[in-house]
């Protein structure tokens, strides 16, 4: 007896000063895409660094000429034969990394005809797909904090009403960048039959983290 009135005193104790409560929750939002994006690198290989260089820039300048393509930065790299005994030079490897973002396949009719001219460079394209635009993706992104903010106001007086628990916010923590997930695009294509990939929505997921004093 003597010890069940002692705990029913800590209990009573412990609710007077009350308690910490903390809760996680994750916001997403589904985006129609509103914009395509191909990305693909140029491949020069010749047997020194000077010619590599020289076949590539003037690949860069020619796509330079396309207002939708940016990127154009380039290395330089030797390649080696380690079979023999002696390491044996063999040519020079050169490497130019392009984005590009366009609303429809034409947009990009004389790139396409580009890669189809291609002689003394290797074209490695990743496959089209559908993006959401930066500034749109800003704007939804802070959206979705001001919901994720306005969650935590909400939560307080589900608990109130419910007459769970009585809390005020403490403090909320939001995972700012959150991360965005893709849906699957289509695959690799020959350079000369690219077409427009399928449209699926981009999901934007925010995390946030909730503390409240509660008594």
């Amino acid at each position: 007896m003597n010890l069940l009135k002692l705990s029913l005193i800590s209990l009573l104790v412990t609710f007077s000063y009350g308690y910490e409560l903390k809760i996680s929750k994750t916001f997403d939002e589904s985006l129609e895409p509103d914009r395509m994006q191909l990305s693909f690198s140029l491949i020069a290989k010749k047997e020194s660094a000077a010619k590599t260089k020289e076949v590539l820039h003037k690949a860069i300048e020619s796509i330079k000429k396309e207002p939708l393509c940016k990127g154009g930065g380039y290395s330089i790299t030797p390649e080696y034969d380690y079979n023999s005994k002696e390491r044996e030079l063999l040519d020079y490897i050169g490497t130019a990394d392009f984005e590009c973002s366009f609303k429809n396949i034409e947009e990009i009719d004389t790139l396409l005809a580009f890669f189809d001219k291609l002689e003394d460079l290797e074209l490695r394209q990743a496959p089209i797909r559908w993006i959401v635009d930066k500034e749109n993706m800003k704007i939804e992104k802070t959206a979705l904090e001001f919901r994720a903010i306005k969650y935590a106001k909400d939560y307080a007086e589900i608990l109130s009403i419910e007459e769970i628990a009585k809390c005020s916010v403490k403090n909320v923590e939001i995972i700012a960048d959150g991360y965005v997930r893709y849906e699957a695009q289509s695959m690799l294509m020959a350079k000369s039959t690219m077409q427009t990939p399928t449209k699926e929505p981009t999901i934007l997921n925010l995390n946030a983290t909730y503390t409240y004093d509660c008594e």
